[in-house]
């Protein structure tokens, strides 16, 4: 079981990645569970090709009253809890799956002043804790930003794909994911999304001054703009699986690295 944490700043297209290599694992016969851990995103099983699932997690377990209630009761028990969650025992309410494609959503905001995601975060590290799916690999997608370091949701991560975009800013952000990823030990790979060729080699070098080892970079393309603006899944395009080769041997490569 491989547990990747897709991570970047908002508009960096996680999702669109997440999606992208979750269809090249199933390609390459694998089995995958991709789990959204955005509270704020609606799209990722339309990506993926599923249906939505009926509802949330914590929707199927009764919402956030039930879950602080959880999450509060564990904290002051002494009980120690050792169930282990299979996907195949997960509620089908709360999750979409075609053969070994199988999706499922943490929790989202609904309304307005409706409280802070932590309840969501305290949720997702208590499944996570439990999932348990040798063979799998789970990728998770998460909120834009640093929050699952700071939730302490990054102790269930195997490695972090950081994923950037051919800006400053998040380039300064990848330099940052960097430097905690270093702090908590655990390896990162990171790749740029949405290049431009003509100035593919500019963005590689701009990382490299900054520090930041470049594993895959994915150019821009219409085709794939065109799918998510209309709500398409996102294609498994040809051109883009030499690049998706590559970030999945950083993942394995730099996982096996950190085990050793």
């Amino acid at each position: 079981m491989t547990k990747v944490f897709v991570c970047g700043r908002g508009g960096s297209g996680k999702s669109t990645l997440t999606a992208m290599l979750a269809k090249f694992l199933i390609s390459e016969g694998m089995r995958v569970l991709v789990i959204d851990a955005d509270e704020s995103n609606r799209s990722l099983y339309r990506m993926l090709g599923l249906q939505a699932p009926n509802s949330t997690l914590m929707e199927d377990l009764g919402g956030r009253v039930a879950v602080k209630k959880a999450v509060f009761d564990k904290q002051n028990s002494s009980a120690s809890e050792d169930t282990k969650l299979h996907v195949d025992d997960l509620p089908r309410s709360c999750v979409s799956r075609r053969d070994d494609l199988a999706f499922l959503a943490i929790g989202k905001i609904y309304k307005p002043d409706e409280g802070c995601a932590c309840p969501m975060s305290a949720l997702e590290k208590g499944f996570l804790e439990r999932l348990y799916v040798p063979g799998w690999w789970v990728l998770v997608d998460c909120e834009a930003g640093v929050e699952h370091i700071g939730r302490g949701v990054w102790r269930h991560a195997d490695v972090f794909l950081v994923v950037l975009e051919p800006s400053h800013e998040s380039m300064e952000m990848a330099k940052f994911m960097n430097n905690l990823a270093k702090e908590v030990k655990r390896p990162i790979v990171t790749v740029v999304n949405m290049v431009d060729e003509d100035i593919a080699e500019d963005v590689k070098m701009s990382a490299e001054a900054l520090g930041i080892g470049v594993d895959a970079v994915f150019s821009r393309d219409r085709r794939v703009a065109s799918a998510n603006l209309i709500g398409q899944q996102v294609p498994l395009l040809p051109e883009f699986v030499p690049s998706l080769r590559a970030c999945t041997e950083a993942i394995l490569n730099k996982v096996k690295e950190g085990a050793s």
